[in-house]
């Protein structure tokens, strides 16, 4: 007998392991390059290992997204065991991953597969699977993740700049700068992209400015606290977001490889869907 329908995303979307168990969600995982070693995401390599890696390298690793091949081996699979596919992937403003996603589903004939680009990344696109996950129908499913898009938020907290230096995302100065002045970046996502919002001095002042961001947007539907190889602030920060928000349900989610690469450790961030 087959299930209804299955809901598949990216190792991008950090997932909680308890998630992808309980409601089958398959995680076709994007590779990590560090020189000419290659990894696949969440498989090969998990948070732990990558970080310590990262920590050790003189270069940033670069990623690669799963090719079309990757996606039609799945939904292959899938159409023998369900009815159709909800597939929500990352942002296709800064990943291939999505259109990967659509070559992929064109060239399963037969079988219903519906590609969504979530226009954010890493834990919004976990609650859109559970969105997803939890529907009846694949047309629910489609139309409970679509109305989600516009609303999802990620704010972030850098521990250092030094990963957005190698990455070549600032100068050289401005990231010596920054590191003399003790600045900790804030960044947020509009349109799909990564935007900076603002810049505190010292983590002590960040964290709590990162919490005033957040309440600015509120009330929300889903909430999540991520973090990267932090995770006392991540509990820290949880424990006052559930006291002030007794209605949502707070999780914590750990930040993969392809953010990571980005962020560096240290990184704590909520991500939620507005009301």
């Amino acid at each position: 007998m087959t299930s209804r329908f299955r809901v598949v995303t990216d190792s991008t979307s950090d997932v909680p392991t308890e998630w992808r168990e309980r409601f089958g969600i398959e995680v076709v995982p994007l590779r990590v390059l560090f020189g000419t070693e290659s990894f696949r995401d969440g498989v090969d390599l998990d948070g732990a290992q990558f970080f310590e890696r990262l920590g050790r390298a003189e270069r940033l690793p670069t990623t690669s997204a799963p090719s079309p091949g990757d996606f039609a081996g799945v939904y292959e699979r899938l159409s023998r065991e369900c009815e159709g596919v909800v597939s929500i992937h990352i942002s296709g403003e800064l990943s291939g991953t999505v259109e990967a996603a659509r070559v992929g589903a064109r060239s399963v004939e037969g079988f219903r597969v519906h590609v969504v680009d979530s226009r954010c990344l890493t834990v919004c696109v976990a609650h859109l699977c559970r969105v997803a996950a939890e529907a009846e129908t694949l047309d629910e499913a489609v139309r409970r993740v679509e109305e989600r898009v516009p609303r999802q938020r990620v704010l972030a907290l850098l521990d250092t700049l030094r990963y957005l230096e190698m990455g070549g995302r600032i100068g050289r100065a401005q990231a010596l700068l920054g590191t003399m002045l003790d600045l900790k970046p804030i960044l947020g996502l509009s349109e799909g992209r990564v935007v900076p919002l603002d810049r505190v001095r010292t983590r002590s002042r960040a964290i709590p400015r990162l919490i005033e961001h957040l309440r600015k947007d509120l009330p929300v539907e889903r909430l999540a606290v991520m973090h990267a190889e932090a995770p006392g602030d991540a509990e820290r920060i949880r424990t006052q977001l559930a006291t002030e928000l007794p209605d949502v349900e707070v999780e914590i989610g750990e930040l993969g490889a392809v953010l990571g690469t980005h962020t560096g450790p240290g990184t704590v961030g909520m991500a939620y869907i507005t009301r």
